[in-house]
């Protein structure tokens, strides 16, 4: 399998920081795929909100699980698609479960899993964190109201924002930083196009925009 002319771009951050509306966006502004993650076909994240340490494992153990799925399908797609964006990568299962996961042996159990599994996809060629202040990232998790996530605290919501932020402080990867309190793809029109310039430099295609990156 070729994979030169079929770049992967992968949409991260915190919950709430805007993946899926960043995702949908910039596919169809550059006309290619986009696949998003199937968060809701968990059984167990109900289940999650209402008690995270009772049902860490089986729920984080179910994500990593569906997340291989879903992108080990990518490479099987028309050789006509040349590029696909994903409102997930496969690392953030490592940052859920070293933010979730507190027993010892469960850790080792899952991060086997994760290596084994990591092994056998291919990494994106380019992560575009969404980087978001906690205010961001707790108002839009009021402003979408959805059920399950006004269940827990909104301390975790904040931890889990912070290992986002250490995560990506020794990210090793190719990396576009993206402030998602000033680019906002849903009230600034040129956001949209603005980024996928920014995936244009990244890939190879120069256009002279200067943005913060991180090589």
């Amino acid at each position: 399998m070729k994979y030169q002319f079929h770049h992967q771009i992968a949409i991260e951050g915190c919950v709430g920081a805007g993946k899926t509306t960043w995702a949908r966006a910039l596919a169809s502004a550059r006309q290619t795929c986009f696949v998003l993650e199937d968060f809701d076909k968990n059984p167990f994240l109900s289940a999650f909100y209402a008690d995270p340490v009772g049902n860490v494992l089986e729920t984080e153990l179910q994500f990593l699980l569906t997340h291989y799925h879903q992108l080990k399908q990518i490479p099987l797609r028309s050789n006509k698609v040349t590029e696909t964006i994903t409102d997930f990568a496969f690392f953030k299962d490592i940052i859920f479960a070293d933010t979730n996961i507190m027993d010892h042996a469960e850790k080792r159990m899952f991060d086997t899993l994760y290596n084994f599994l990591s092994a056998k996809l291919r990494p994106p060629d380019l992560v575009i964190y969404l980087r978001g202040s906690d205010k961001l990232i707790l108002d839009r998790i009021r402003q979408r109201n959805r059920s399950m996530e006004m269940q827990i605290d909104e301390a975790y919501f904040i931890r889990l924002n912070r290992a986002y932020e250490h995560f990506f402080s020794r990210f090793e990867g190719s990396l576009r930083i993206v402030d998602a309190d000033q680019w906002d793809c849903m009230t600034q029109n040129e956001a949209v196009q603005e980024i996928s310039k920014v995936i244009d430099s990244a890939m190879g295609v120069q256009r002279g925009l200067n943005v913060h990156t991180n090589p």
